[in-house]
Order: C-alpha cells, then sequence, then structure tokens
C-alpha cells in the first residue's frame, strides 16, 4: 500500500494516524467523530462522520494537510462553507457547521473543517457510462432538478461555476443534490484567482470562461447543458486530447448532433442551453428547469440550432467570403468583444464588381479594369482559404453558407470549408492515473471513480490475515497514461480470515464413541452414524470396523 494517500492524512486533528474507521474527530472538542472516509478530492477529503452532540450523521470535509497553510486554498474552503451556508434549498447540500482545529502532526496552522449534510447516494459521474446513453425522461428529470437548485442559488447572488456530474449527487429515489461550492463566486464579490486565471472543468467550461470572462449564472446554465447533452448522447459534446484544446472547442466548434433517440422538442432545449452567446440561452437557471420539464411547451431557441436564420446568416457571394475571414480571425484572438464590421469591410469593394467580368467580359474598353478586379477577387479567396485552413473553419458557418450561395462566383470558395465540417471520429481519449490517488480507498468508492472516467475496472480480493482494513484498496494496475476503456485491476483485502479450529479431521474418526463431534469438522462423515459401523463406512475405514475385512 502506497503511503502518499493513506488513509491517515485524511485524519485531523485529535485522531490518530492509523487511517481505520473512527479514527478520530474533526474539532478539538471532539463532537464531530469520524467513522469512514467516503472520498478525496483535490483540496481534500470528505468523511462519513457523527455529530456526538445531536446524534446525527453528517458529512465532514477537511482541508488537506498539505494546503492547510495556503491562503488561496484556504480561502477557497472558506468560501465554500459561506456561500453554501447561505443557500437553503432542497436541492442543495445543506452546511452545519464551519471550524478549524490544530493539526495532528504538531504544527501551528489550524485545518478548516467543514460539517455538512450526509446524501447518501451516488455522483452522477458514477452512473454515466461512456457510449450508453440515458433514458431522456430520466434525464430531463435530474437535470431540470439541479437547474432549479441552480435557480435558487443564482437567486441569492451565488453561481457555481463548476457544474459537472461528479458534484450532482443522486439518491436511490432520484432525487439531485447540487454540492462543492468551493470555487461559487458570489456575483458582486472581487474573485480571489489571479487575472486571466480560468476556474472550473475544462470538460463544462463555458465559452465566456474559456475566454478569460467572467462567470455568470448564464455559465452555469452552459455547463448544465453539456452535462445533460453526456446524459443523452453517452459522452461530452467535446473530447479532445488535452484541457486546453476541451476549452477552445467550447469556444470555437459548433455543438454536434444528440442521438435521434433523444426527442427533437428536449434536444432544442439542450441546444439552447450550449449557445455560444450567453444571451442566446435560456434567460436563466428557472427557465431552464421549465423547459426540461415541458420540452414541447418551450418557446425555440432565440438565434441557436440548424436552420435559424441567427446562427448563419445569408450574405451575397463576396460577403460571405468576409464573413469566414472575420470568423476565422474572431476564432484566433478569441476575444469577448468582437467587431464584424472589420472584417465584413474587406470584400465589400469586391462584391460590386463580380457581376462586371461576367456582363462585360467582351468589352475591350473595360478589360484593364475587369483583370484588376479579378485579381483582387481571386487575392481575397486566396486569403479566405488561406484563413480557414490555419484557423480551422468559423464558429458556426461551415456548411450552410456554400449551399445557400447561388451566384457562380461563390463556387471557388465552397471547397474551404468542407475540411472543417467534416468532424472525423475524436481521438481516444486517455486518463492519467496515479496510484497514490486510489490506494488507501474503499473499493466501491474507487471503482466509481474509475468508471465515472470512461474506464473498464476488475476487482481482485486479496486475502487479508487480519491486519487489515477489509475494503481497502492496496494497489491500482496499469497506472500513468491509459486509453479510456482500458481495463484497471483494482486490488483491495477482503473480509478478514476467522482463526479455523486446530483439530485435525483425521484424528476424529478413531475416537468412535464420540461421533457428534466430527460433523463440524468433516462434513464427508455426517450421515455414517456410530450405531452401524459394518454398513456405513464403505469410504474410510476404521480400526473398529474389523468386520469390513
Amino acid at each position: 500500500m502506497s503511503d502518499d494517500d493513506a488513509p491517515s492524512q485524511a485524519v485531523p486533528a485529535g485522531g490518530d494516524q492509523s487511517g481505520a474507521a473512527g479514527a478520530g474527530f474533526a474539532d478539538d472538542s471532539r463532537r464531530y467523530r469520524l467513522d469512514s472516509r467516503l472520498a478525496t478530492g483535490g483540496m481534500g477529503a470528505v468523511w462519513r462522520g457523527t455529530d456526538t452532540t445531536l446524534g446525527r450523521s453528517v458529512a465532514v470535509k477537511l482541508l488537506k494537510h498539505e494546503y492547510a497553510d495556503d491562503p488561496a486554498f484556504r480561502s477557497r474552503f472558506e468560501t465554500e462553507a459561506r456561500h453554501a451556508a447561505s443557500l437553503h434549498h432542497p436541492g442543495i447540500a445543506a452546511v452545519y457547521d464551519f471550524g478549524e482545529a490544530a493539526a495532528a502532526d504538531g504544527s501551528g496552522q489550524p485545518r478548516p473543517y467543514l460539517v455538512m449534510e450526509l446524501v447518501e447516494g451516488q455522483p452522477l459521474s458514477a452512473l454515466l457510462r461512456r457510449g450508453e446513453p440515458m433514458d431522456p425522461e430520466v434525464a430531463a428529470d435530474l437535470m431540470a432538478q439541479t437547474a432549479t437548485a441552480l435557480a435558487a442559488a443564482h437567486a441569492a447572488g451565488i453561481v457555481h461555476r463548476d457544474v459537472k456530474p461528479a458534484n450532482l449527487i443522486v439518491t436511490p429515489d432520484r432525487t439531485v443534490k447540487v454540492t462543492d461550492f468551493g470555487i461559487a463566486r458570489a456575483a458582486d464579490a472581487v474573485g480571489v484567482t489571479q487575472t486571466g486565471q480560468v476556474m472550473g472543468t475544462p470538460q463544462y467550461l463555458s465559452p465566456e470562461q474559456a475566454r478569460g470572462g467572467t462567470a455568470t449564472a448564464s455559465s452555469d446554465v452552459y455547463a448544465l447543458g453539456v452535462v445533460a447533452f453526456e446524459c443523452l448522447a453517452g459522452r461530452r459534446p467535446f473530447q479532445t486530447d488535452s484541457p486546453v484544446t476541451t476549452a477552445l472547442a467550447h469556444l470555437n466548434q459548433p455543438v454536434p448532433e444528440l442521438p435521434d433517440a433523444v426527442p427533437g422538442p428536449l434536444a432544442a432545449v439542450v441546444r439552447r442551453a450550449l449557445a455560444k452567446e450567453p444571451a442566446e440561452r435560456w434567460p436563466d437557471a428557472h427557465a431552464f428547469a421549465a423547459a426540461l420539464r415541458d420540452p414541447s411547451g418551450a418557446h425555440g431557441p432565440a438565434g441557436v440550432g440548424p436552420g435559424s436564420p441567427d446562427a448563419t446568416q445569408v450574405l451575397p457571394a463576396a460577403g460571405a467570403a468576409g464573413a469566414g475571414l472575420a470568423a476565422g480571425a474572431a476564432a484566433g484572438a478569441a476575444a469577448a468583444g468582437d467587431t464584424p464590421a472589420d472584417g465584413t469591410a474587406v470584400p465589400t469593394p469586391v462584391a460590386t464588381p463580380t457581376s462586371t467580368p461576367t456582363g462585360g467580359s467582351s468589352g475591350s474598353g473595360r478589360s484593364p479594369w475587369a483583370v484588376v478586379l479579378m485579381v483582387l477577387l481571386l487575392a481575397a479567396v486566396a486569403a479566405l482559404i488561406l484563413v480557414l485552413l490555419t484557423t480551422g473553419g468559423d464558429d458556426e458557418q461551415p456548411e450552410e453558407e456554400p449551399t445557400r450561395e447561388p451566384s457562380a462566383t461563390s463556387t471557388s470558395a465552397e471547397p474551404s470549408p468542407t475540411p472543417t465540417e467534416s468532424e472525423p471520429p475524436p481521438a481516444p481519449e486517455t486518463v492519467t492515473l496515479q496510484e497514490s490517488d486510489y490506494t488507501g480507498r474503499q473499493v466501491r468508492e474507487v471503482e466509481a471513480d474509475l468508471r465515472g472516467q470512461g474506464l473498464d475496472v476488475t476487482l481482485q480480493e486479496i486475502d487479508n490475515g487480519g491486519a487489515q482494513e477489509p475494503g481497502v484498496v492496496e494497489s491500482v494496475t496499469p497506472t500513468g497514461t491509459v486509453q479510456k476503456g482500458a481495463t484497471i485491476t483494482v486490488s483491495y483485502w477482503g473480509e478478514r480470515l476467522q482463526p479455523t479450529p486446530t483439530p485435525t479431521p483425521t484424528e476424529t474418526p478413531s475416537e468412535s464413541p464420540s461421533p457428534s463431534e466430527s460433523p463440524s469438522l468433516t462434513p464427508s462423515r455426517s450421515p455414517s452414524p456410530s450405531q452401524t459401523p459394518g454398513r456405513s463406512s464403505t469410504t474410510e475405514p476404521t480400526p473398529s470396523d474389523g468386520a469390513s475385512g
């Protein structure tokens, strides 16, 4: 077992360092007893605990020792306590208490702890299976519950900023609880992060967050739209090999189509939540929740989805080329305040002369100007192709534009969007596993964690002589960078072996007067009563069975 992530590191002040269940208390007053560790995250560990004063089960979150003296992590931990405690909604895990305790290692830096409602259930990430879409009705219900809870947080001025399956706990009766407000932000507060630093999980990051903008309530709507897409499609809308390219995909790439099995109205509701521009999404989480509960009665997206005139505008032939140039420049700059006038102004003078060569190509009086204008047109088209090849095309318009342009001059621009629209199957995703992140944890927790990352899991039980805690993971193989779908072997300690009685079966038959002792140790002799030795002992004759000879 690795010592890097042993359970003892999750035991706070007042507890021993063995890591066993019931190892200690979260606070100096010994009110909150730690019973068993539930999960380990980036900042800390979550324990199942008991409030010994009120006699109720609680969840206790502890900041890791190595972060206890880091002002940024302490501030984030306290932010979670403050924000979550200010929210009172059945869809949000309640916070009961917050405090600090002296470190068990003797250091002078106190260690924060957070006492929360204990939610019996599993994170949504453990329920999702790669390539296996969820039932649309179930998915819509879970997402509607989440949107309602987020609407309550937004009404209180709190933006979650990290909505993802791992932070949505689903109870056995399919009730959703939103958790982990660790990087949440008050709408009117100054952020604790540095300028330009992006907070959140790349797979669920909104476009405005990806470009470094401030997260708003609409950002939470977008993130929940990504979760809804993942539930309905069995995969995320954007999957790449690195966090950076994933974030850029949210910013630049069009949203893929949902499977045909998803009802059209529900698909439209989710697509609107995934609009690149916040103004084109649902106006708030409450509206998103209402649309999820009644997709057929929801208003269509304001400017999103296939065929929407706002998503792809019809321009003249040269104007379409200019739009491609502007979109390519916008994608390269990734700026929040793009000015399309700069992009469309370039091809505008070219748009009028395009009819000149076709209508007056035989006129000798204007042939020099026609040649000059034709050269300018070809230069503009060449620039368009170059920009599209280097920037990967525009955000929303690679397919519809060529099919809607009747002008002959637009045919030269048709091949350029084709390579950008034909999206090849996403490259196999990889996951980086570090054994110390999993050893010392409960096997069911580790299995759910690994499966939530798209990995297959094989469980291997290890004989436990009695010195190890049952169900605790001892090793995980392979580790390092593995491809999603790979099989990971998780070895864990089995139940403690009970000591076996020392009497040996071979000595029992010689004591014919005591047949009552043999059934418990030697089941094969149980049907052989000692009263009829001459007929029953056909397989194992004893010295007393002289008649059998």
